[in-house]
């Protein structure tokens, strides 16, 4: 049943990837925090991450790419990313489980703005974020949004935020699970549980890109609005259920 359950959980994250270009482990996260241990959840989410990103990228563009943006978000990306499965070793399960659902609640509600404000564009606030998001996504798998809100505040098209987060997504995720794999952190039946969870996401994605292939700008940034509502919702109220 457990493993019913988290496929499930694992094919919509899958699905809305596919849709979206983001969110996979917002979502996985979500759902496999009440089903898995974080210890165990985490590089799971990191590993299908990290394929399902080389799928997007499979048709790579260069010209689909914010490069300057993409620059900042690997070099202090990257700083967080062997940081964050460390910090996560340091905490208890419910404290990483309360953190994670506050984290995606707040990304969720950062990505639903439309416009986000020109201010939150500037290069400190991207450096930060990427160095925050980096321990946040190799810690907790989550945070991305953030990112994605940071792009589009600074101008980057909606047709090149898709390529320039699978960049940082994928270099990020992959330093994390290097950094886990290095230090002892994978659970000892890590490969029994990776493989039909992968299988799974691998099937879902493809339906959800050939829905993105379909939809115009405006009704791609709505779908997202409209999931980003629903994720920070149940974010907080997977949070104070946590905390009670």
């Amino acid at each position: 049943m457990e493993l019913i359950l988290s496929g499930m959980v694992v094919a919509v994250a899958a699905l809305f990837r596919g849709v979206t270009g983001f969110g996979f482990a917002l979502l996985a996260a979500l759902g496999l925090s009440s089903l898995l241990a974080p210890a165990t959840a985490t590089p799971i989410i990191l590993i299908i991450d990290i394929v399902l990103t080389g799928l997007i990228l499979r048709d790579f563009d260069r010209a689909k790419v914010d490069w300057r943006a993409c620059s900042i978000l690997l070099t202090f990306g990257l700083f967080g990313a062997v940081l964050g499965p460390y910090v996560a070793f340091a905490l208890d399960d419910q404290t990483i489980r309360i953190a994670t659902n506050l984290a995606i609640a707040v990304a969720a509600l950062v990505a639903m703005l439309h416009h986000p404000p020109k201010w939150m564009g500037h290069f400190v606030i991207g450096a930060l974020l990427a160095c925050s998001v980096g321990i946040l996504m190799s810690g907790f798998a989550v945070g991305g949004p953030l990112v994605a809100a940071w792009l589009l505040a600074g101008g980057t098209q909606d047709v090149r935020v898709r390529n320039t987060l699978a960049i940082y997504f994928g270099a990020v995720d992959v330093l994390g699970f290097i950094t886990r794999a290095a230090a002892g952190m994978l659970p000892d039946n890590f490969i029994a549980l990776v493989l039909p969870l992968l299988v799974i996401a691998m099937i879902a994605y493809f339906p959800g890109e050939m829905i993105y292939r379909r939809m115009s700008a405006t009704t791609w940034r709505r779908v997202c609005a409209i999931s980003l509502v629903l994720i920070a919702i149940i974010g907080f109220a997977q949070t104070i259920a946590i905390g009670l």
